[in-house]
């Protein structure tokens, strides 16, 4: 991994990229496309990226997908009127570009079990957020982060009977309870065997330790990996914010 001591600037690793109509391109949202905020339903993508998506799903031939955390009704309502090819929940829901869905065939049953306990744990610390999502549940304790190790030691003693098919996944100030077979990794590389993705080279950015799976995928492919913020990484370009990827992605012509 890298940490380079300075971000990039928006023009930065322009000569890198492809052009669009030889690219598959794959975002995060929260961080990425749209700034992080205390409560993930108060997110929201501001209206001018909205139209440069449109604008490059066009100029990349369809070959754009949003990959992230959220599930795939929640990307639907903060993208709308956009419909893009999508894979949600870390992987473990997808949408190809022909419109047609799946999910991962597990039981919810541990994730309802987990969230059953930990419901009087939240109601007692109010600076303690669980987001529940098919097939997953996000602990949140950006308003709380001294609890953040009692937290993850919790999460760590209620997965344990479930641990062959969901796993603790760490992002910035959350917790998240996913199926174990999921990552934005695998849902890249799902993609890159399909059209409209197909034989074209991968471009990603992401901003938080679930997106490294995806930068993986991505440099063993050849592609462009680009990293949103500080910390160590393994992306090979860094932009300092969202408005600094914005800006990058509307110079890409």
């Amino acid at each position: 991994m890298t940490d380079p001591a300075a971000p990039s600037t928006a023009p930065a690793g322009a000569r890198d990229r492809p052009a669009p109509d030889r690219a598959a391109l794959f975002l995060d949202f929260d961080g990425t496309l749209a700034p992080i905020v205390a409560r993930p339903a108060d997110a929201r993508l501001p209206a001018a990226s909205r139209g440069e998506l449109e604008r490059l799903a066009r100029a990349c031939g369809g070959a754009l997908a949003v990959v992230s955390g959220r599930s795939l009704a929640g990307l639907d309502a903060m993208l709308a009127p956009l419909v893009l090819p999508a894979a949600g929940l870390h992987g473990a829901e997808w949408r190809g570009a022909d419109g047609a869905q799946a999910r991962l065939a597990l039981d919810a049953g541990p994730v309802e079990s987990i969230e059953q306990a930990l419901q009087p744990y939240a109601r007692a610390h109010p600076g303690v957020l669980l987001e529940r999502k098919p097939l997953a549940l996000a602990v949140h304790f950006r308003a709380a982060p001294d609890l953040a190790r009692e937290i993850e030691d919790m999460l760590a003693a209620l997965l344990r009977p479930h641990a062959q098919a969901y796993a603790l996944q760490a992002g910035k100030m959350v917790l998240e309870v996913k199926p174990r077979a999921a990552s934005k990794g695998e849902a890249i590389r799902r993609f890159m065997r399909a059209a409209p993705f197909a034989g074209r080279t991968p471009v990603f950015a992401g901003d938080d330790l679930t997106d490294e799976s995806g930068f993986a995928a991505v440099n063993d492919m050849g592609g462009l990996s680009i990293k949103i913020g500080e910390g160590e990484t393994a992306a090979r370009l860094r932009l300092p914010g969202t408005d600094a990827l914005a800006q990058w992605l509307a110079a890409w012509r």
